[in-house]
């Protein structure tokens, strides 16, 4: 069983159009609408995601404490998180939180999923 990703996006239609693209690569593909969302994702999936994308600006619980939560818990703290925001300083944002890599919004479908291959973790045995 291929190990999703997470997509968590509080703009229902910027998330959606992402997954649908994801799909159409061929991913399985989970998400969220802010942090809180997907912690909830994350504790009731059996199977970790192979990645995590993340906006940074959300109501309820946004990205970078999202971050901090899952860096807390040790069966997440290696899922990796590939940040992507409309942010001037999504760069720093990644770095500060241990990312895997920023992405700026508005998202090129080649650039996304070339990051995607480059950063998911890998399928287990």
């Amino acid at each position: 069983m291929s190990r999703p990703l997470l997509v968590v996006d509080d703009d229902t239609d910027l998330r959606e159009a992402l997954e649908e693209v994801l799909r159409d690569a061929g991913y399985t593909v989970l998400g969220a609408g802010n942090g809180l969302q997907a912690l909830e994702v994350l504790r009731a999936q059996p199977t970790l995601p192979a990645l995590v994308l993340l906006d940074m600006m959300m109501p309820v619980m946004d990205g970078a404490t999202f971050g901090r939560q899952l860096r807390q818990v040790d069966a997440w703290r290696d899922i990796p998180v590939l940040v992507f925001s409309a942010s001037a300083n999504a760069r720093q944002v990644a770095e500060e939180m241990l990312a895997c890599g920023y992405l700026r919004k508005p998202v090129d479908v080649a650039t996304l999923l070339e990051a995607v291959a480059a950063n998911k973790a890998p399928e287990s045995p």
